[in-house]
């Protein structure tokens, strides 16, 4: 275990320093904690068992710091260096602990701050103020000056004594005694009598005129009458000490030259580069900064302005960081598709041919002469046997076909004069219903900040070929005698664009098809919502033209205003196709009790119907308490 103890401890200083070097200024402050005009005195000896109970607490605190768990972590490093003195690594170590449970407890009381628990993050500032006095970090975000505490420092050099804080706005402290002013004088005797009432003593630069002036007031404060007499005399005042005012001329050159200017370094928190950017650029439009720097990499704004104005620049910044409302949009797009086809009836051929029997036996027999010469000889056929006969005796054998005997439906007549009647088509009966319906519901819910835009996409990216054009190929004999690598150019070209004469490129556009859904919602401080909303659903029609195909699109933008948690209907669709065919014979199939019996009636029925839902639901409000005074404005109401 000693043999482990030299690498443990040397490891536990390497961590030490990397954790040194992120906080500003510790190695000075060791340094100079070591400093003093008198030589140091001689530590009192120590046992073997308090340097082994200071080792054992220095190497516990480590663990626990590998385990972020810095507080017992600090109160093990404080127990090693009150243990053992000797060794600077133990205090330095408490150091290092301390500052970051303060950089923890000013993050937590922020993120309270942020949550609205301003007594929670006050008393978190309080506690790291308590744990490190001198923290800026921890003095900055605390909005009541700390109290004070009684630290025991060593004595050390007048220079290093010196503390380097930045002074703040002279606060002048004039009596609040309540005066009345009858003066007839010059602008400077009269500034004198009235400041000097109050206790103030002022000093004029040398421009200042000495014009007469007529002050009248009764039963004022300072508060009161010296805005009024440096706005009749068009002076500036800026205070020397509390006691003392400087007054010149109300100048832009004097007020730069003369306000006196204070800095300060606002936390900027969760905000992206453009956001503190944007925020950096309000503050110096708006109050007209000369001097103002963003700092990214710290998530910082310092500034210097006027006393007066920083107030308000924090007011407004404090308005404007506040994290804004958002709402959750659900909406629901019904469609209804029903399709309904029904075919009942009889349909009677159309069209009727006749024909002389006899002559078509005997074009049938000649056109066969030959088949019919053999089935004689076979004695198939009876050689007495007239045309009509051979002819139906080929049909059937199946070594002639004809179209007559299939369509033929009727023979009537004798001799040379017998007739056969033919029919377009057979009769057929029909008794059919096809009927379908579709319901699709698409339910779309988009969580938006408030003046933000959102944008839901489902379905595909089709491609479709808007143009074409044609480009020619390179001449293969202007390229003869160049070669590449050894091979002929021509028959590299030949061998890759083959014997085409031009080659043709397509234009290829995607369009999205499905549903697209855009909404911008504004929330109102009525806790009304407005929505933008922009709903596209597109899809293929089953069409082409000129190859390219033709896109059924339905779309709707609308603005509209709904309370939290109301529904509105956005739009309604519905289209209705009936269509009736009657296929039947004229006359017979217009006659009553035969229309039914002797036609073919076709009847469909199509409707499409779509139904759209909106409900807004507001889920993180702004607050309505502003930082910033509010000017209020009374409407009286009419009858």
């Amino acid at each position: 275990m000693k043999s482990a103890t030299p690498h443990l401890r040397r490891a536990v200083l390497l961590a030490t320093a990397a954790l040194c070097s992120s906080v500003a200024g510790l190695p000075h402050a060791a340094g100079q904690a070591n400093l003093s005009s008198a030589p140091p005195a001689k530590p009192a000896a120590l046992s073997d068992q308090q340097r082994r109970d200071a080792e054992q607490a220095y190497l516990d605190g480590a663990r626990l710091l590998d385990r972020h768990a810095i507080e017992p972590a600090l109160q093990r490093f404080e127990r090693a260096a009150q243990l053992d003195p000797t060794h600077s690594e133990y205090a330095l170590a408490a150091t290092v602990a301390r500052e970051h449970l303060v950089t923890a407890l000013v993050q937590q009381a922020s993120q309270a701050r942020l949550a609205g628990h301003p007594n929670e993050s006050q008393r978190l500032l309080a506690q790291a103020i308590a744990l490190d006095p001198q923290n800026a970090i921890a003095a900055q975000h605390a909005t009541t000056p700390p109290p004070a505490q009684q630290i025991e420092t060593p004595q050390l050099d007048t220079a290093i004594q010196a503390d380097p804080t930045l002074a703040g706005a002279v606060a002048l402290a004039p009596n609040h005694s309540t005066q009345s002013f009858h003066i007839r004088a010059d602008v400077q005797q009269t500034l004198t009598q009235v400041t000097a009432a109050f206790g103030i003593r002022a000093v004029f630069d040398p421009t200042v005129t000495r014009q007469m002036l007529r002050f009248d007031l009764d039963h004022t404060t300072y508060a009161e009458c010296m805005p009024i007499l440096l706005d009749m005399t068009h002076l500036l005042a800026v205070p020397l000490d509390a006691q003392s005012i400087f007054l010149a001329p109300d100048t832009p050159d004097n007020r730069q030259r003369l306000e006196r200017q204070l800095e300060e370094t606002i936390y900027l928190p969760a905000l992206t580069n453009e956001q503190r950017t944007e925020l950096g650029n309000v503050v110096k439009n708006i109050f007209d900064l000369k001097q103002s720097a963003v700092q990214n990499s710290t998530g910082t704004l310092t500034l210097r302005a006027p006393a007066n104005l920083l107030p308000a620049i924090n007011y407004t910044l404090a308005d404007l960081i506040d994290g804004g409302s958002e709402v959750l949009l659900d909406v629901s797009l019904y469609a209804i598709d029903r399709s309904r086809t029904r075919e009942t009836g009889t349909s009677l051929p159309q069209q009727f041919g006749i024909y002389n029997v006899n002559s078509a036996a005997q074009q049938l027999v000649s056109q066969n002469q030959s088949l019919v010469n053999q089935a004689i000889a076979s004695g198939l056929i009876p050689a007495n046997a007239s045309n009509l006969t051979i002819a139906l005796a080929l049909i059937a054998s199946g070594l002639v076909q004809s179209s007559l005997l299939s369509t033929t439906v009727g023979i009537f007549g004798g001799g040379l004069t017998q007739s056969g009647i033919t029919a377009s088509s057979n009769p057929t009966f029909t008794l059919a219903l096809n009927s379908s319906e579709t319901h699709a519901l698409d339910a779309v819910q988009l969580r938006v900040g408030d003046h933000q835009s959102g944008t839901f996409r489902s379905g595909t990216r089709y491609p479709i070929t808007t143009s074409t054009y044609t480009s020619g190929t390179a001449n293969s004999s202007a390229l003869s005698g160049v070669t590449i690598n050894g091979v002929s150019a021509s028959s590299l070209l030949s061998q890759y664009l083959g014997t085409a004469s031009s080659v043709t490129v397509p234009q290829i556009q995607y369009e999205d098809l499905g549903l697209t859904f855009k909404a911008s919602p504004i929330v109102q401080k009525t806790d009304d919502v407005t929505i933008h909303l922009d709903l596209k659903i597109e899809a293929l029609a089953g069409t082409a033209l000129n190859n390219i195909p033709v896109l059924a699109s339905r779309q709707i933008v609308s603005d509209m205003t709904l309370h939290d948690g109301q529904t509105a209907l956005l739009v309604s669709s519905l289209s209705k196709a009936e269509t009736a065919a009657v296929n039947g014979t004229p006359g017979l199939g217009e006659l009553p009790g035969f229309s039914s019996a002797l036609s073919d009636r076709s009847a469909q029925n199509t409707s499409s119907q779509m139904v759209m839902l909106v409900t807004p639901h507001i889920v993180r409000h702004r607050s309505h308490t502003l930082a910033s005074p509010q000017i209020l404005l009374h409407i009286p109401q009419t009858d």
